[in-house]
């Protein structure tokens, strides 16, 4: 299940960068059902937006139109409904993020993820956005500019229509600098320390696990089962996420930085099957 899941996975972001490399092409031969970036994505006729950008745009005193306030609503709807199963299963730059960290990882033996408590993370990715709010007030566009999926899925775009020119190597030189680090370390900094589009779905994401509570709407959710003694001391769930989210919680993983990949419950199923897929 393990190796069918991370195949399933690893599929999903490569066809998701596979598409966005020939999306630019296609589009200049006139096929129009799907364009744009993952800064702003038109899918057959509906939008889905980067968040973070609609952040910076309302603090460079900008007004947003209806179809991009729709197109960020979509992907907070997303991630609202399902958790963040878009840096999970749709990243572009977290395919590349896991591949590097887990390679770098056993290069040199060490853990796949740093104990850091999570308030930590999260207070790093908060500060990053309140930064980049602030520079976006003083006409800076730092938020886009930290958008690494978005950058990846533009790039394509530029190199299409301008050639590999300057802002080609431009938008790459931060993400390629980024997985230098993360193959360094072995660990997936930028998504867990850096990346404020992240943070944003994982707040949709975290209001989902609140509504759950009192409404009956469907929600997939992990769940553990405290009663299981299989693993005798050991959590070889936890040590399955690059994250570093902890899973064996009652009330489920931590919505703000679990990002529904599903590893945890692979591993356990082969171990004592106390986490599962829960509606």
């Amino acid at each position: 299940m393990r190796i069918r899941l991370s195949f399933l996975r690893g599929l999903s972001r490569l066809g998701t960068a596979v598409a966005f490399c020939v999306l630019p092409w296609l589009n200049a031969a006139g096929m129009h059902g799907v364009s744009g970036s993952l800064f702003s994505l038109d899918v057959f006729g509906w939008p889905f937006g980067d968040p973070a950008a609609l952040v910076q745009t309302l603090a460079g005193g900008g007004r947003p139109g209806a179809h991009f306030l729709l197109g960020v609503g979509s992907s907070l709807a997303l991630a609202f409904l399902l958790g963040r199963v878009f840096c999970g299963w749709l990243c572009p730059y977290g395919l590349l993020s896991e591949a590097a960290a887990t390679l770098g990882g056993r290069l040199r033996a060490r853990p796949r993820a740093w104990k850091v408590p999570a308030r930590w993370e999260l207070a790093c990715r908060a500060v990053v956005l309140a930064a980049g709010t602030g520079l976006a007030a003083c006409g800076i566009p730092a938020l886009t500019r930290l958008s690494f999926p978005g950058s990846l899925s533009l790039a394509p775009q530029i190199a299409c229509y301008n050639g590999f020119d300057g802002v080609f190597f431009g938008l790459l030189a931060a993400p390629v600098t980024a997985l230098l680090l993360e193959f360094l370390t072995g660990e997936r900094l930028w998504c867990r320390f850096v990346c404020p589009q992240g943070l944003l779905l994982g707040c949709a994401a975290r209001l989902r696990s609140w509504c759950g509570r009192w409404s009956r709407l469907p929600l997939p959710t992990v769940r553990w089962e405290a009663s299981c003694c299989s693993c005798k001391g050991e959590t070889p769930c936890a040590a399955a996420c690059t994250l570093g989210v902890q899973p064996r919680r009652k009330d489920g993983p931590d919505a703000l930085r679990c990002s529904i990949c599903g590893e945890c419950v692979s591993v356990c199923a082969r171990k004592g099957r106390a986490l599962r897929w829960k509606v």
